[in-house]
């Protein structure tokens, strides 16, 4: 399968419209028109994880952080993100990476089903653009229509695709005279039964879809028309807000299913609880919005000092379990999609989680009379 084929595929799990304007996802190097039979699959590409994908047989390295966040004035290939680029260059290795995007679809709610947490909502919903067809079908050519539209991709709401709403009724028009009407006469007005079906069209998919009604319709003039709109997909959006449904101890939860022990934690501490928000990676901004939607304890990553003292002020628990922790079972939810996603196209392309390594490492020891804080 070419890598822009597969792209398509991987954006339908994780849209690109669904990241942040200040992130890079996409492809980092390679090029859209090379092959792909393997994918590895990494939270970030550096020298270890480009070894790994070689080692495994990848063609594709598909990480969340992107590699590149902001422009770079060289291309050293000694240093990062230089050596990383020509590493992967080496070997035809294509990276590729789904940040911002995955989190607002994927990322909190791996994490969320890991703690068994139910009745999961985003934390903050992400509204979606699209535009609404209509279009006037004579009886009988309805499947037709739908049929090619449906090939080209759209009608899809959630999880759901193909979806579609008809009712017919009555249409006329006048005949021009020099038309070549499907139905009625040169001159004269026309009156006929007709279907007016309404589906939902994503933003790039408009001139495509205006080029297939064209080409499909039997009338000559078909009468069509786009109308913006904002939805939302339930469970997108960033974060998630769940709870159990009866209190439980939360220490006690994190150690039976996660097996979490180096942690920290801010704010007044935890008892039993039952509403819990989560965002995976660096999500300490979210913090009043946790508060605000009732949350008695908030897990996110990478907090601040005053991030921590405003947690206490709020009277909310902020649990800081480690980025590349609370991220980790994102990362293997979407080689799981991934995978279900091209067998169900009942392609051959194999993923691999490749075993990266938590860039931090934790020393555990008695603090010397000189190091201890009094």
């Amino acid at each position: 399968m070419k890598l822009k084929d597969l792209v398509s595929i991987i954006h339908r799990l994780a849209p690109p419209h669904l990241a942040a304007d200040w992130d890079n996802s996409g492809l980092a190097t390679g090029s859209l028109e090379q092959s792909i039979e393997k994918i590895g699959l990494a939270l970030d590409a550096t020298l270890q994880t480009v070894a790994l994908a070689e080692a495994a047989g990848c063609n594709l390295l598909l990480t969340h952080h992107p590699l590149i966040f902001k422009p770079i004035k060289n291309l050293d290939g000694a240093v990062f993100p230089g050596a990383v680029l020509t590493a992967a260059t080496r070997i035809n290795l294509a990276i590729l990476s789904v940040h911002t995007n995955w989190d607002a679809t994927g990322m909190a709610s791996a994490f969320a089903d890991l703690l068994e947490l139910h009745e999961q909502w985003p934390l903050e919903a992400i509204p979606q653009k699209f535009y609404k067809l209509v279009v006037f079908v004579p009886i009988g050519y309805e499947e037709k229509i739908k049929k090619a539209l449906f090939k080209l991709g759209v009608g899809s709401i959630g999880n759901y695709d193909r979806t579609w709403f008809a009712a017919q009724g009555e249409g006329g028009f006048t005949v021009p005279v020099n038309g070549q009407p499907f139905i009625g006469q040169v001159g004269y007005g026309a009156r006929t039964r007709e279907t007016r079906l309404e589906t939902i069209i994503p933003v790039d998919l408009l001139d495509r879809t205006a080029r297939v009604i064209w080409q499909n319709h039997p009338y000559e003039e078909p009468a069509f028309e786009f109308h913006p709109i904002i939805t939302y997909k339930r469970g997108q959006g960033m974060g998630i807000l769940g709870q159990w449904s009866s209190s439980r101890d939360f220490f006690e939860e994190l150690g039976r299913c996660l097996n979490l022990v180096d942690y920290k934690w801010a704010g007044p501490r935890p008892g039993r609880v039952r509403r819990v928000a989560i965002i995976p990676g660096s999500g300490a901004s979210y913090l009043k919005v946790a508060h605000q939607v009732g949350a008695e304890v908030f897990i996110t990553s990478d907090i601040g000092y005053h991030k921590a003292l405003e947690a206490g002020e709020l009277g909310l628990t902020l649990v800081d379990l480690g980025h590349f922790e609370t991220e980790w079972p994102g990362l293997i939810r979407l080689a799981e999609v991934l995978t279900h996603e091209l067998e169900r196209l009942e392609s051959d392309i194999k993923c691999q989680v490749l075993a990266q390594t938590r860039p931090w490492t934790y020393e555990y020891g008695v603090v010397t009379k000189k190091e201890k804080i009094e």
